[in-house]
């Protein structure tokens, strides 16, 4: 009895064994478990492609396409819309393979995941100011990047933003017939965004509220340079009317 006892216990603990050792996956070769991953990727499955990556980096770190799977693990997270974690791992690329020729696109990629954050205008602005500053990073680190001209496109669309902000804080306070305030948005409007359509439109009111709040040369003055300015613009027509009205000596009765 004690005989078949332990050879059922043996036979037990062998069968389990080949099935541990069954269940075991094989590590694959480095660039074989790269492959893998970038058909994971490729495929759109980024939960597995990230998986995958991660093995990858952490199994064979000396390789020379690692920098090039962290910037793959990093679009994963990207794709998937987990933009702090997308950062995250751009960042690593760039602090562990400053010299890779990935990182300009890593920083491209930090500054979309703010950009793809960046609200309408009338909220907090903290991830626009966010992506100014990394596509900023970009143009100073990597001007012969691919990717400038795109950034430019981008600064424009993120400069819109705020300018349209401070621009529709004025017109609030013009509403408001407020215009001490109403000329400093708009003052801010036209020194930090002088390229955008807001500085233009700051530029004529910025006139109206000088003429309210009854400072009649100075609002002579905006709207005589505003047409000087832009002669082509619509509102180039209602500077000059102004212009003819306050040029016009007042006569008594």
């Amino acid at each position: 009895m004690k005989r078949y006892y332990w050879y059922a216990l043996f036979m037990t603990t062998s069968v389990v064994l080949c099935c541990s050792r069954g269940a075991v996956k094989e590590q694959l070769p480095p660039f074989e478990q790269y492959q893998l991953a970038m058909r994971q990727y490729e495929k759109e499955d980024y939960l597995k492609a990230q998986s995958e990556f991660q093995k990858l980096i952490y199994s064979f770190p000396g390789q020379s396409f690692i920098d090039t799977a962290q910037y793959y693990l990093a679009m994963t997270y990207f794709k998937i819309g987990s933009y702090p974690e997308a950062v995250g791992e751009f960042k690593r690329l760039l602090q562990t393979y400053p010299g890779s020729g990935l990182a300009d696109d890593a920083q491209f990629q930090i500054a979309m995941a703010h950009y793809d954050e960046s609200p309408r205008y009338s909220l907090e602005q903290t991830e626009t100011y966010a992506a100014i500053d990394e596509f900023s990073v970009l143009v100073d680190k990597y001007p012969g990047s691919p990717h400038i001209a795109d950034t430019q496109e981008k600064l424009d669309v993120l400069y819109d933003k705020l300018a349209k902000k401070l621009y529709k804080s004025g017109e609030l306070y013009m509403k408001l017939n407020d215009y001490d305030p109403a000329l400093i948005y708009f003052g801010q409007v036209r020194d930090n965004y002088p390229n955008t359509e807001w500085a233009i439109l700051a530029f004529y009111y910025s006139g109206l509220a000088q003429l309210k709040s009854g400072r009649k040369s100075d609002a002579l003055e905006t709207f005589q340079n505003f047409v000087t300015a832009f002669p082509e613009n619509k509102l180039a027509r209602k500077a000059q009317k102004q212009i003819s009205k306050l040029a016009t000596p007042e006569t008594g009765g």
